[in-house]
């Protein structure tokens, strides 16, 4: 199934190869506009849901080829974490280090920062200046 052989009306033969993962996506988006099978049944024959099918022919219609290739994986912007945000952090920290995350998260959040506890618990923990947790006391 790695290739088809599409036989025009001149007798002349066009090959698609379905390993190409962008032709593939391309003829099955083209055979569910075009045919009347079941969708389920032209998606198993690319190797697809049912429901990628559908996602692959709404991705065609709104961006055309675009829509079909694949994706990066990975954050899709830049991080927030500066430099300078994590000398801040830290510079918070040495200069209280009673402060746990949350109260530090105010701290740049008044500062103007936009920043999440969990960011700043992960700068804290890479550099090793988490706060050691202890029983309180009933």
């Amino acid at each position: 199934m790695n290739e088809i052989v599409i036989v025009g009306e001149k007798g002349k033969q066009f090959v698609i190869d379905l390993r190409d993962s962008l032709q593939r996506r391309y003829e099955l988006v083209r055979e569910l506009k075009l045919s009347d099978s079941p969708r389920e049944d032209i998606c198993a024959k690319y190797g697809y849901s049912r429901v990628m099918g559908h996602l692959y022919g709404t991705a065609w219609d709104k961006n055309r080829w675009d829509g079909l290739k694949d994706k990066k994986k990975g954050p899709k912007s830049k991080s927030r974490r500066t430099e300078k945000l994590e000398r801040r952090v830290l510079a918070i920290r040495f200069k209280s280090p009673e402060k746990d995350m949350y109260e530090i998260t105010n701290i740049l959040t008044e500062e103007g920062y936009d920043i999440s506890a969990r960011t700043v618990s992960r700068v804290l923990s890479e550099h090793g200046v988490t706060l050691k947790k202890t029983r309180r006391r009933a």
